[in-house]
């Protein structure tokens, strides 16, 4: 098995394996139920899969965001590189009058093309995610802090 295959059935298996928005919820959901229980909070299941749910919510379009961004970034440093050590070597082969140097600076064009249009959709897609989540950002009210128990309820639950 070549490198390249090797390192596509790994991506395939990372993919995989990577919980969906659902599952994740879920876990949260169970973690924080856990948790008030360790701390001493009176959590019910509905409290905890309700602010599971809220957390996992607030964290979940920033990932995004920012998944969107790096690739944008990807795509900037890619074009960047075609044209530092690809495409200006190209051209000077090409302006020698050279029928290969030409043939392979137009296919190395046409993949910064591609790279531009993907690289465009991109951004398209981070200002319009992104936009929402501004928004969003911006309707949430200032958190409130949890009351903490009082030192004795934590002890006397832990002693009955």
């Amino acid at each position: 098995m070549s490198l390249t295959a090797q390192q596509e059935e790994q991506a395939r298996q990372v993919k995989a394996a990577l919980p969906g928005y659902l599952a994740v919820r879920e876990t949260a959901a169970a973690v924080l139920l856990a948790a008030g229980k360790d701390i001493g909070l009176r959590l019910d299941e509905r409290d905890a899969r309700d602010l599971a749910e809220a957390v996992v919510d607030a964290i979940h379009k920033g990932a995004e965001v920012r998944g969107i961004s790096f690739a944008c970034d990807i795509a900037d440093q890619e074009m960047a590189a075609h044209e530092q050590y690809l495409l200006r070597g190209a051209r000077e082969k090409a302006k020698s009058g050279d029928p290969l140097a030409r043939a392979v600076l137009r296919d190395l064009e046409q993949h910064v093309e591609g790279t531009k249009r993907l690289r465009d959709e991109l951004v398209e897609r981070l200002a319009r995610v992104g936009g929402q989540w501004l928004a969003e950002r911006q309707r949430i009210v200032a958190v409130v802090p949890m009351p903490t128990p009082d030192k004795g309820q934590h002890r006397a639950k832990a002693a009955a």
